[in-house]
C-alpha cells in the first residue's frame, strides 16, 4: 500500500532522488525453507564461518574478529502505522457542501462540515500531539491495510474545549472494521462524550481495541463521529490514531559489523542515571553505558538541533560547512557524511526521523540514505519513528546495516504519552507558582520567566525515560531477529537543556555546561571494553570517525573528527580543548579540562543595537539580560558553571581568548558586517513548523 511514510529513497553519494518503489504494507517474505533441518543447520554453519574468515581478512587484522549471526527461524515483530500519514499536510476540503465525499490524499471522507476534517497540530487538555479534527457528523475512511496476528487500532478521542463554548451535548464516537472496500463494517468501538451544562467536556481518553480479524486479511477502518440531540456542530478530534500488528519475520544470517545511531534530541548528560542523575530515568541506556564504554566528558559542536546534526554526520565544525541555524540552505553535497561511507561500503541504510523540519530538502541530512523519513508535521512521539525503523530492520537486517534513529521526545513541551508524562511528577505536591499547567507556554511569551520550572523539569525526566524505553524496543529487537552480537549501538545527543539555570527556562539558547553536555555511549558487547568510563575530553565530531573504526573502515582524511578508539588502549591522551556554538554566530564556548571561556557578541550593548526587533523578549531575552560578554568558569570546582570569575582572572582570560581567536573571528564577523541572521528565503512550511514548536523566529 502507498503512503504509509514519508519515504526519500536516494542514490549513494549523491543529492539525487530516485523513484523509489513503496512497499505493501504487511508483505512478508516469500524465501521459504526447501531443505530439511539438520541440512540447512550445517549450510548455514559452515556459511558462517567462511564469512566470518574472509570479513577477518579483509578487516585488516583488527583485534576482533566478526561473528555471524546465524537464521534460527520465524519472529514476531510489531509493526504500527500512523494513520495520519496518509493525509496531507493541513489537508482540507475548500467546498461547504453538506454530506460531500471527497477524497484527501489516500483517505475518503464523508462529513456535514468539509472544511472541518482533517489533520490538525494543536493543545488540548495538556497535550500537543497530532489529532484528526472530525466534527460531527463525520466518516473517514482510510484505505486497506492487509494485517498480521494480533491486530489492533490505537487511538485517542475527545471534544474539544470549544464544544463546552458551542453548548453541545455530547457526541459520539464509532470505529468500524471492513474486510471489504465498503463503508459498512462491525463496529469495535462506540462510545459518547458527554457535556453537562455545569461541567467541561471530558478529557482525552485513550483506547487500543483488538481487531477481529485473521493474519493476512485485508482491513479497511472508518472513524465515525455523530452529534448529540441538540445537533449542533461538535469538535470532535482522534488524537493520533494507529494501526498495528505482528507480522511474522524469518531470521536471516547477518555477518555485520553493523551500526545504529541514536541522536536523542534536548538530552543533557546529567539527566540519565549513568552520569550521575538519582532518578532511574534511563534502565536500558543504564545498561548500554554499564555493559559498553561511556564518555564522561563529551560536548555537542552546536546548541542547535539542525547544525548539530549536520555535525554529526559530517565529522565537521560548523565553520567548515558554514550552516548556523535551522533555516539555512541543505548541506552541500560536496561534505561526505557518515552514511555515504556506510553505504559506499555496501550497507544498507535507513533513517528514521521524529521532526519534519529535519526532512531532506531542507537540511541535506539525507545525504548517503537509502531511506530517509522525516516526521509528519512539526513532531510525532518516538514510538512511532521506532515503528518505522523496526519495519525497516525486519526487512533489512540480513545486510550489513547502519541505521539513524532520531528521537525528539526530550524536546519542550516534554509530554510523552501516558504513564511517562506524570511518572516523575508528583501529582498531589504543590508547584509555586500556580500557572496554568494545560498548554506549554510558548518561549516568546513575556511571561515565560514566571514558569513552573520543578513542575516541567519533573516533566522533562519522565520525557527522558520514554525516550529510553524507544531504545529498548530497538534493543529488544536485534535480539529477535539475531544480529544483536554483531550490531554496535551508539547513544548521542545534539546538545542539552537549560531547566532553570543561567535564567533560561526549558530551552537551549546559550552555550553553558547544561546545553552543551551531551552523552556519549558505545555499547557492542565483544568488541568494546565493558563499563568503561573515559574521562578525556571529547566532540560529537568524533562519532562518525569512531563508528567507522570500530567497523574496520577508513577514516576519510577530510574529516575533522577522531576516532575515539586510541583512548581505550592509552594510545592518545584525548583532545585538549572542545568548542560549542550557538546559533547565528550569538556565542561560542571554548573548554579545556581546567577552564570554560564564553566568547558572546550577542551579549554587548552595542552589537544588540542591531538585532532583530523582540530579540529582548522569552529565553534570549531572559539569557541576555544576565549574559556578559566574556564569561570565564573554573570546570574543576564549579562544572555547572554557576560561579562567573572573568573579573578574577583576566591572565587566563587573555590566554583562553588566544587559543580560542580563530573561533571568535568567525563569530565576529556577521556583527562586523551587521548580518546577524543569515540571508536567505526561508520556506514558509518550514518556518511553520519551527514556530508550531516553540522557536522563536529570531534565533
Amino acid at each position: 500500500m502507498d503512503g504509509v511514510g514519508n519515504g526519500t529513497d536516494r542514490t549513494n553519494g549523491t543529492n539525487r532522488t530516485e523513484s523509489g518503489k513503496n512497499r505493501q504494507v504487511g508483505r512478508m517474505n516469500s524465501e521459504r525453507l526447501v531443505w530439511c533441518f539438520p541440512a540447512v543447520c550445517v549450510g548455514c554453519a559452515f556459511a558462517a564461518l567462511i564469512c566470518a574468515l574472509l570479513f577477518s581478512i579483509f578487516a585488516g587484522g583488527r583485534e576482533w574478529n566478526a561473528v555471524a549471526d546465524v537464521g534460527q527461524g520465524e519472529v514476531l515483530v510489531p509493526e504500527e502505522h500512523l494513520l495520519m500519514y496518509l493525509l496531507p499536510e493541513d489537508a482540507r476540503s475548500e467546498s461547504n457542501q453538506a454530506e460531500e465525499v471527497y477524497w484527501l490524499n489516500h483517505v475518503w471522507v464523508s462529513a456535514r462540515y468539509p472544511t472541518s476534517v482533517g489533520p490538525t497540530y494543536g493543545a488540548a487538555y495538556g497535550r500537543r500531539r497530532w489529532s484528526l479534527m472530525a466534527n460531527a457528523p463525520a466518516k473517514i475512511g482510510f484505505p486497506e491495510f492487509q494485517v498480521g496476528e494480533e491486530s489492533y487500532v490505537r487511538f485517542g478521542w475527545y471534544l474539544s474545549p470549544k464544544a463546552y463554548e458551542n453548548g453541545s451535548d455530547g457526541a459520539a464516537f464509532r470505529i468500524w472494521c471492513a474486510t471489504e472496500p465498503a463503508e459498512s463494517g462491525v463496529c469495535v468501538f462506540q462510545a459518547t462524550a458527554e457535556v453537562y451544562s455545569n461541567v467541561p467536556p471530558e478529557e482525552i481518553r485513550r483506547e487500543k481495541v483488538s481487531l477481529p480479524v485473521q493474519a493476512g486479511e485485508k482491513v479497511r477502518l472508518i472513524f465515525e463521529t455523530a452529534p448529540g440531540e441538540t445537533d449542533r456542530a461538535d469538535f470532535c478530534y482522534w488524537e493520533m490514531p494507529s494501526i498495528g500488528w505482528k507480522t511474522k519475520v524469518t531470521q536471516k544470517p547477518n555477518i555485520g559489523p553493523n551500526a545504529i545511531l541514536f541522536t536523542l534530541d534536548t538530552l543533557r548528560a546529567d539527566r540519565l542515571s549513568c552520569y550521575g542523575y538519582p532518578r532511574e530515568t534511563s534502565p536500558v541506556i543504564d545498561h548500554l553505558a554499564k555493559n559498553g564504554l561511556l564518555f564522561t566528558d563529551a560536548y555537542s559542536q552546536s546548541t542547535t538541533t539542525v547544525p548539530s546534526h549536520l555535525s554529526i554526520m559530517t565529522s565537521k565544525y560548523l565553520k567548515e560547512f558554514n550552516i548556523y541555524n535551522q533555516t539555512s540552505n541543505p548541506l552541500p553535497g560536496s561534505f561526505l557524511t557518515v552514511a555515504e561511507c556506510f553505504r559506499g561500503a555496501g550497507y544498507s541504510t535507513g533513517a528514521f526521523l521524529s521532526v519534519n523540519f529535519m526532512k531532506d530538502a531542507w537540511t541535506g541530512l539525507g545525504q548517503g540514505f537509502r531511506t530517509f523519513r522525516e516526521g509528519a508535521k512539526a513532531a510525532i512521539d518516538g514510538e512511532y519513528a521506532v515503528s518505522a525503523a523496526t519495519r525497516w530492520l525486519a526487512e533489512n537486517h540480513g545486510r550489513r546495516f547502519f541505521l539513524w534513529i532520531h528521537l525528539y521526545d526530550c524536546h519542550v513541551p516534554y509530554d510523552p504519552p501516558h504513564p511517562y508524562q506524570d511518572r516523575f511528577v508528583d501529582l498531589a505536591g504543590a508547584y509555586p507558582p500556580v500557572l496554568e499547567r494545560s498548554v506549554f507556554p510558548h518561549r516568546d511569551d513575556q511571561d515565560f520567566a514566571r514558569l513552573n520550572q520543578d513542575y516541567y523539569s519533573d516533566r522533562y525526566d519522565g520525557a527522558v525515560s520514554y525516550a529510553d524505553a524507544q531504545v529498548g524496543k530497538i534493543v529488544t529487537l536485534l535480539g529477535d531477529l539475531g544480529v544483536a552480537q554483531n550490531t554496535l549501538i551508539v547513544i548521542a545527543a545534539d546538545h542539552g537543556e537549560c531547566l532553570g539555570e543561567h535564567g533560561i527556562h526549558c530551552d537551549h539558547v546559550s552555550v553553558y555546561e547544561q546545553n552543551a553536555h551531551v552523552p556519549i555511549i558505545f555499547y557492542w558487547p565483544g568488541h568494546v571494553p565493558e563499563g568503561k568510563r573515559i574521562t578525556q575530553l571529547c566532540e560529537n565530531i568524533d562519532i562518525a570517525p569512531t563508528m567507522l573504526d570500530l567497523a574496520g573502515m577508513d577514516i576519510p582524511a577530510s574529516w575533522s573528527g577522531r576516532s575515539l578508539v586510541p583512548l581505550l588502549n592509552g594510545r592518545e591522551i584525548g583532545r585538549e580543548q572542545v568548542v560549542t556554538e550557538h546559533a547565528d554566530h550569538m556565542a561560542i564556548a571554548y573548554r579545556t579540562k581546567e577552564w570554560t571561556y564564553l566568547y558572546q557578541p550577542s551579549a554587548n550593548k552595542e552589537n544588540q543595537k542591531i538585532l532583530a526587533e523582540g530579540w529582548n523578549v522569552g529565553t534570549v531575552g531572559s539569557w541576555l539580560a544576565r549574559a556578559r560578554e566574556e564569561e570565564l568558569y573554573n570546570r574543576l570546582e564549579d562544572r555547572p558553571e554557576s560561579d562567573e570569575l572573568s573579573g578574577l582572572h583576566s591572565e587566563v582570560i587573555g590566554e583562553m581568548k588566544g587559543l580560542s581567536w580563530d573561533w571568535i573571528e568567525v563569530c565576529n564577523r556577521p556583527w562586523q558586517s551587521g548580518l546577524i541572521v543569515q540571508e536567505e528565503r526561508v520556506d514558509p512550511e518550514r518556518a511553520s513548523q519551527l514556530d508550531g514548536l516553540g522557536y522563536t523566529k529570531h534565533f
